[in-house]
Parts: C-alpha cells; sequence; structure tokens
C-alpha cells in the first residue's frame, strides 16, 4: 500500500482567528499545521522545523509577509510559499512572483481556494525536488549543466506567464465585473485561430496580446472605468486611448513586443470605422480580426452587474449580423461552424467560475 505524502505546514498571520480558519480547513490534508503571529515567531519556527508550505499574511506588524519571502528565497529555503492579502496591488503581485512565490490567495478565502493551493504548492514543491534530485544523480558535469539550463529557461517562462497572469488578474479585479474575462478570450482566441490556420510561431504572440489587451486601461481614472452611467464625449475620448496606451506600455518589453500590434488594434472595425487608425479589411491584423470575434463571444455570455447575458445563440446571431461591418467575413464563418458545445467546453477549460448555457 502507497502511503500518501502529506505536508508540514506553517501559518504565519497576527489574526487568530485567520490562524484558527487555517488550522481547521489545512489539518485533515496535513502531517502538521504550525502557527506563529509574526515573522521572528516564524523563523524560530523555521529553525526548529522541517516545514513544506508556509501560508503568510503579507501586511503584519514589524516584518512583512514579502520581508520573509526574501528571507527564503535568500537562504534557499525548501518549501513552497503562499502569500496571503486582504487588497490585491499589481506591484506586490509581480514583486512576489518574482520572488518566487508559489501562489497569492487574496481574502477573504474559501476552503475549497485554501486546500486548492496548499495542493498545489505541494505538488509543484514535490515535483521540484523530484527534478533536483534527478539532476544531482547526473554522471558529468556537462548533462548537470544542460539540465540546468533547460530547467531555468523552462522556470523563465513560467514566471513569466504567471506574472503577466497576476497582473490581469489584477486588472480584471479592478472592474469587479470582468473578473476571469482575459483569461476566457485567450482561450477562445486561441482555439479560433487554430481553426483559422494561424501560425504556430506566432501563437504566442497571440495569446499574449488577448490576455493583455486591456492592459492599457491601467492609464484610464477610476472614475471613466468604473462609471456607473453613459459616458460623456469627452469621456470616450479618454477611454479609447487605451489600446494606444497598451500599445506603447508592451512595446518597451522587449518578449511582449510581437503581441503590441495586436493590442494596439483590437478596437478596429473591418469596415474601417473603429478605432484608434481607422483600418480596414485586411490592413487590421490577422490576431487582432480573431480577437475580435472572441471578445464579443465572451461579452454576451458573461454576465454584468446591469444586465444578465444575453447568451450563445445570441452572441452567434450578433456576429452574424456585424459580419463584413465589425467582424471579418471569413472569420465569421469559421467561427458559426464551431457548434456553441464546444465553446462552452472551451470557456470551462478557461478556468470560469460561471458557464452559461443560454
Amino acid at each position: 500500500m502507497i502511503t500518501r505524502l502529506l505536508p508540514k505546514v506553517l501559518v504565519v498571520d497576527d489574526d487568530p482567528p485567520i490562524r484558527a480558519f487555517f488550522r481547521e480547513v489545512l489539518n485533515p490534508i496535513s502531517a502538521q499545521v504550525a502557527e506563529a503571529d509574526d515573522a521572528p515567531c516564524a523563523l524560530e519556527a523555521i529553525e526548529s522545523g522541517d516545514f513544506d508550505v508556509i501560508i503568510s499574511d503579507i501586511w503584519m506588524p514589524g516584518a512583512t509577509g514579502l520581508e520573509l519571502l526574501t528571507m527564503a528565497q535568500q537562504t534557499r529555503w525548501d518549501v513552497g510559499f503562499i502569500l496571503v492579502t486582504g487588497e490585491i496591488q499589481i506591484e506586490t503581485v509581480i514583486a512576489a512572483l518574482r520572488m518566487q512565490a508559489f501562489d497569492f490567495l487574496l481574502k477573504p478565502l474559501t476552503p475549497e481556494e485554501v486546500t486548492r493551493s496548499v495542493t498545489h504548492t505541494f505538488e509543484r514543491l514535490l515535483s521540484l525536488r523530484q527534478a533536483r534530485a534527478y539532476q544531482g544523480s547526473l554522471e558529468t558535469s556537462i548533462q548537470r549543466r544542460t539540465r540546468e539550463l533547460e530547467a531555468a529557461l523552462s522556470e523563465l517562462e513560467s514566471n513569466y506567464q504567471m506574472t503577466l497572469e497576476a497582473l490581469v488578474a489584477a486588472l480584471d479585479a479592478r472592474e469587479h465585473e470582468t473578473f476571469s474575462h482575459s483569461l476566457r478570450v485567450r482561450a477562445y482566441t486561441r482555439y479560433l485561430a487554430r481553426r483559422a490556420g494561424y501560425p504556430p510561431a506566432l501563437m504566442p504572440s497571440l495569446e499574449q496580446a488577448a490576455l493583455l489587451h486591456d492592459i492599457g486601461k491601467i492609464a484610464v481614472s477610476d472614475a471613466i472605468l468604473l462609471k456607473p452611467a453613459k459616458l460623456t464625449a469627452e469621456e470616450w475620448v479618454d477611454m479609447r486611448k487605451h489600446p494606444i496606451a497598451g500599445d506603447e506600455i508592451l512595446r518597451r518589453v522587449p518578449f511582449l513586443r510581437p503581441a503590441s500590434a495586436i493590442v494596439r488594434h483590437h478596437h478596429e472595425r473591418f469596415d474601417g470605422t473603429g478605432y484608434p487608425d481607422a483600418l480596414k479589411d485586411a490592413q487590421i491584423p490577422l490576431g487582432a480580426r480573431l480577437f475580435a470575434v472572441a471578445d464579443t463571444l465572451d461579452a454576451m455570455t458573461s454576465d454584468r452587474l446591469y444586465r444578465q447575458a444575453p447568451g450563445w445563440e445570441a452572441a452567434r446571431n450578433e456576429i452574424r449580423l456585424y459580419s463584413g461591418k465589425q467582424f471579418d467575413p471569413q472569420i465569421v464563418e469559421l467561427f458559426l461552424k464551431v457548434p456553441p458545445t464546444a465553446w462552452m467546453q472551451v470557456r470551462s477549460e478557461a478556468g470560469s467560475t460561471s458557464v452559461l448555457a443560454k
């Protein structure tokens, strides 16, 4: 009989009820759950214990959770680190991921989120330990260096992707009603692009563009972005600047630069009435034409605070109606050949919390 490995967990939080919540949730899935109410106590516990996973609040008296994570990185603790906060900040998320935090949880927490996070973190930690053990068993230094280089490149790519997704999660959370929108649009765009024969070598840039299409909204004020009423003409002028702002942001990052043109033109229309450059037909990058259909599909199959989603059939009718106006007719033809059940499956696999079946 194979004995299942269970993690030893250290919870670091200055709030006793929060520690009690973690202890109750984690006891069934852990070999041990220890507690510390601040960073110094956590350091003492780590010196005397042998933990697999550390869950730490970011904002605590004295040293912060980020500072504790810095110590973990500098001293190469063999642990998976999960940070918890009640207020998400883009700079904090990016800093945590660059310091190789395994996960980032936002309060209020649910037992399911905590269980999933700890389980995933422990599995990833075990995989890293196994990888290190394997690398250590290689016979020659050349083989070891080759493996280390491959692992470093893979980890770098993973960290880039995690940073992008954390940034997009923060952006989607800013507009509370569009949570997970960017992840779903990326999935729809990827699916449609494959059916359209989009070049595989260009697919990563297309996915990055779909994921980051609204990054330019960082430059839009909350007063406009979250306004519950209709925007004024002046406010629309500011709102329509976000594709240009997104283009400028991505151009400053070398590995994201190929995605910048798609981000700039994701609001162009096939008939030339879009913005910011009034491009038409094939002047619009193919990736942007694919994205336009995917974006509309998600918008019409997702609930908003001010309305329920019109549904899948309404989305198909809308996209068919605006073929040749807003959308590329050839892409619309490809889209209409895909049954709604297939799009629902794509949505589900993208991690949506609400799959509509209207």
